[in-house]
């Protein structure tokens, strides 16, 4: 076997024993090795492994993402990775990395690289790939197709799926591994065995890697002020055990709308609206964060108050954009506990005002009748839908105005029905509309696994970010694509900025020009070339019908729409 083919053959496998089951290959003549030791495991009658071709890279990347998100917002182990050829190919990588890191979900690129004698000499597809990601990746592990290197490499994987996973530091991200491949790039025989075999022994007994744990004692001094009337503010990823405190405390509970599982207990929504509110945020002395809030600027604006500020965080990086947090903590413990009787108070005035908000929310999603809105489409994915995909911009703003609204009946009724989604995923690390198209798809295929009979991933995306990863949607044959729906709202171009201060700054035609960049591209015509069953939906009668079905592989639904802004300055006034 040829050093190339050897290497690729024992990292592949390495990757296999740390518990990687999802390839995501992008077609190139570098990285060829990994394709044909891929082959190999797809051959055998019980494969442990799938493997998905994409085109695109960055595209890849961002499917590879997604299927790291499988039934939660994130393994803490690594189980899927992204294999790319050398040059121009690995930088298309770094949006999804990029994401990744902030979002501290454990992605594996592999990039393939030239030797040390054809950099810096003009050879093709050369540039330096050390380092490229350094500031945005848990680690970097390099390899060369050096015979004497091979032992080496499982101990090697084993350290690099340890760091992914957040072991031992605590914090989990994407790691890079780049692999220096010479001539031939081929197997010298192709009914030759596997040459990792011999490794067997060292991958068995590989290291086991735990990570470090900071936890404070029960008995530890309280850091939460119990004569203080505390509220939760809850972001991305936001922590299971600081929303089980609050249930157990009576503390109000502000989720971004990735958020969930919290009990209608204690759920509070119409975040915006109320934080936006001089007398609620009077009434607030404490704040507990948890997670990464990004989304809200009334919340943000509390943050930056004189409120006394606990961040809850296992993580080094902790969130603290104003640098207002009085004191930082991997954990709550039985001394943390607040007043009843502040607290009951504090939840039944919160209460009250939510149902004020509610009765105004329902009146605008009234006001439109059977007529497609942004809101509209948000309440019944809410409403009717298990597993939402946030877009970047309007969409995820809109459901973080109106998310949980279901279970404040505008009437009061205590016995309203407390519906909502089981999984929202929102790509929040950075926040862009990069590959949203390609990360709702991954996560598809994740559940499409998990479940025997997978359920639907509805994914809302305004017509620019559809835009952007439209190449997201090509799959080549013999790939099923997974149960996913695709809704457009389309409103010819962006609108995000006009609920900002560029929207009352600039002049119609520079806002037009400059920001909201309508485009002239066939949203139909490109799905339906892509080869995905597109239909267009004109009421939310037949909306709500189609809601009501699972998809029937990849759907992409274009709803012509308004532009929100008004409702959205509405929402924000109640």
């Amino acid at each position: 076997m040829y050093p190339s083919q050897a290497l690729a053959e024992c990292i592949i496998d390495s990757l296999i024993a740390g518990g990687i089951r999802d390839f995501v290959y992008c077609p190139g003549s570098r990285n060829a090795p990994f394709a044909y030791a891929l082959a190999r495991y797809e051959a055998l009658s019980e494969s442990p492994i799938r493997v998905h071709i994409r085109l695109d890279e960055r595209s890849a990347a961002f499917f590879a993402l997604g299927l790291t998100l499988g039934e939660g917002s994130g393994s803490p182990a690594a189980r899927a990775c992204v294999i790319t050829t050398s040059g121009s190919a690995v930088t298309h990588l770094y949006p999804a990395i990029s994401e990744a890191f902030y979002s501290r979900l454990p992605l594996v690129a592999i990039s393939a690289d030239r030797p040390a004698e054809l950099h810096g000499v003009g050879a093709s597809q050369t540039m330096a790939q050390k380092g490229i990601f350094s500031d945005h990746i848990g680690g970097e592990w390099d390899f060369s197709s050096d015979s004497a290197e091979l032992a080496s490499v499982p101990g090697r994987i084993a350290r690099a799926l340890a760091a992914a996973a957040g072991h031992p530091s605590g914090t989990p991200g994407p790691i890079h591994l780049n692999c220096a491949f010479r001539d031939p790039l081929t197997p010298s025989d192709e009914a030759e065995a596997s040459n990792s075999a011999q490794f067997k022994e060292n991958r068995d007994g590989g290291v086991e890697v735990y990570p470090s744990q900071i936890v404070r004692e029960p008995s530890a001094e309280a850091v939460v002020k119990s004569d203080l009337a505390t509220v939760v503010i809850a972001g991305h990823g936001a922590q299971d055990s600081v929303l089980r405190w609050a249930e157990r405390s009576r503390v109000p509970v502000f989720a971004e709308p990735m958020v969930t599982g919290v009990s209608s207990e204690v759920l509070i929504p119409f975040q915006q609206t109320l934080c936006a509110d001089s007398d609620v945020v009077a009434r607030i002395g404490q704040i507990v964060v948890t997670g990464r809030p990004t989304l809200s600027r009334p919340i943000q604006k509390l943050l930056a108050s004189d409120k006394r500020v606990i961040v809850v965080s296992p993580y080094a990086a902790w969130t603290d954009l104003h640098g207002m947090a009085s004191c930082v903590v991997s954990s709550l413990t039985e001394s943390d506990h607040v007043d009843a009787v502040i607290q009951s108070s504090l939840c039944e005035d919160l209460s009250a005002r939510a149902q004020l908000v509610a009765r105004g929310v329902d009146e605008l999603i009234n006001s439109y009748g059977d007529e497609l809105s942004e809101i509209g489409v948000l309440d019944a994915l809410w409403e009717d839908c298990s597993h939402i995909f946030l877009g970047a911009s309007n969409p995820v703003r809109v459901a973080d105005l109106i998310a949980g609204r279901q279970g404040y009946d505008p009437k009061g009724n205590s016995e309203s029905d407390h519906r909502g989604p089981q999984q929202v995923w929102s790509s929040r690390g950075l926040a862009g509309i990069d590959g949203n198209v390609s990360t709702a798809l991954g996560w598809a295929r994740a559940l499409q696994e998990a479940y025997e009979c997978p359920p639907t991933v509805h994914a809302v995306m305004g017509d620019l970010t559809f835009l952007h990863d439209a190449s997201g949607l090509g799959m080549p044959l013999g790939e099923e694509f997974p149960r996913c729906r695709v809704i457009v709202l389309d409103d010819q171009g962006g609108s995000i900025f006009k609920s900002l201060e560029h929207g009352q700054r600039a002049s119609e035609a520079l806002y037009e020009r400059y920001f909201g960049v309508a485009q002239r591209a066939d949203i139909t015509a490109l799905a339906q070339a892509y080869g995905a069953k597109i239909r267009r939906v004109s009421s939310m009668p037949e909306l709500r019908a189609i809601l009501n079905t699972e998809a029937d592989g990849l759907e992409v639904l274009q709803l012509s729409i308004s532009r929100p802004t008004k409702d959205i300055a509405f929402l924000r006034s109640l």
